[in-house]
């Protein structure tokens, strides 16, 4: 019985510890917003629709219009910022 207790609370541990180990790594050139890491190598465009699109989620719809309907870096930043900064 002792056993079985302490395989239970080896796995256990073992489970909490992986699940802490299984996040996201920082790199020098990661783009990070409010905490959140949009990914390395990103240029002004896509930043300037993360900023507008966590704007957005702010409640502050925040959009140039022109960029996204011309820049496809702007349209992907204000897409995924606007995924990623909702509720946050």
């Amino acid at each position: 019985m002792l056993k079985i207790k302490k395989m239970i609370i080896l796995g256990s541990a073992m489970l909490a510890v992986s699940a802490c180990s299984s996040q996201q790594s920082v790199h020098k050139n990661d783009y990070i917003y409010r905490g959140i890491n949009f990914g390395a190598d990103r240029n002004e465009a896509f930043k300037k629709g993360v900023v507008d699109a966590c704007t957005t989620a702010d409640g502050d719809y925040t959009k140039d219009d022109t960029l996204f309907h011309d820049n496809e870096d702007y349209r992907m930043g204000w897409g995924s910022g606007r995924l990623q900064c909702k509720g946050k």
